[in-house]
């Protein structure tokens, strides 16, 4: 995924919450906001945001105020510890909005995102109360904030595979690959866990997708270029294939172990 990570007041670049959040593949923008003119920050995240479109945007205690204050669309929000209060003019914050604080901020209080919340009439659920202070590194509010701007990325559950096929999956071919392969129309494909790119270029991820004989399905790709010739996707893309999964199987993965993959031999089905 792309995520646009807006730094706190007096924060460096490239501390440790962008960095957690870049640590398993995703693209993380992450400016330089004027610290002294909020105004001037508010242009900064705008024209990162033009430039680059994110999937989401994370913004911690002050840079949550400002990503309150861009214009961004649908795109959705986790805010950490967010000073609206404190910069800005906007009280209130979309509804594709995650907010995670601490009850033992003693920078930004914990009433004023309950505050937020009821203002904005947001989903139940959507303040987690996570951390032990206003700066939410410690290990477990990391994962929680990786977490949620990855749940807050994937498209709504449908049964129609055509509007899959049209959705937003970016940087999700784990929890994509599941979905096709779970939806009843599709429960005789394979879901493929492996590798792809090639290695001329010095480049191979980790990777998901789904094959049904001679047809791939690879949803991370462009709209429009998602199904495959198993052939043509094997030589464009040189996938070495780790392991594969029926769609029961992968149910019972998914139920076992309470992620969509990918699964480390402790987490296989015995």
């Amino acid at each position: 995924m792309k995520i646009l990570f807006l730094h706190g007041w007096h924060s460096d670049v490239g501390g440790v919450k962008p960095t957690y959040l870049m640590s398993p593949g995703h693209t993380v923008i992450n400016p330089a906001l004027d610290d002294d003119d909020f105004d001037a920050a508010v242009q900064t995240a705008q024209a990162e945001y033009d430039q680059h479109h994110p999937n989401v945007i994370v913004g911690s205690s002050r840079g949550g105020a400002v990503a309150m204050n861009i214009d961004s669309g649908e795109t959705p929000l986790i805010l950490l510890c967010p000073a609206w209060k404190n910069w800005g003019t906007v009280t209130s914050t979309k509804r594709k909005t995650t907010i995670l604080h601490s009850r033992m901020d003693d920078v930004i209080p914990f009433k004023d995102s309950e505050e937020l919340v009821a203002i904005s009439k947001l989903r139940e659920g959507a303040l987690i109360e996570v951390g032990n202070d206003h700066r939410l590194a410690d290990p477990e509010s990391l994962s929680i904030m990786l977490r949620a701007a990855i749940e807050a990325c994937i498209p709504a559950i449908t049964d129609d595979p055509q509007e899959m096929l049209q959705q937003e999956w970016a940087g999700l071919c784990y929890t994509a690959s599941v979905r096709w392969i779970t939806r009843p129309v599709n429960s005789n494909w394979v879901l493929v866990h492996g590798k792809v790119g090639r290695e001329s270029v010095g480049r191979r991820i980790d990777h998901a997708w789904c094959e049904h004989y001679d047809q791939v399905v690879d949803l991370t790709m462009p709209v429009g270029n998602r199904t495959f010739n198993r052939e043509e996707y094997y030589r464009i893309f040189e996938p070495e294939v780790i392991k594969k999964y029926s769609a029961q199987d992968a149910r019972w993965l998914i139920i076992k172990n309470g992620h969509d993959g990918p699964w480390d031999e402790s987490e296989q089905l015995s």
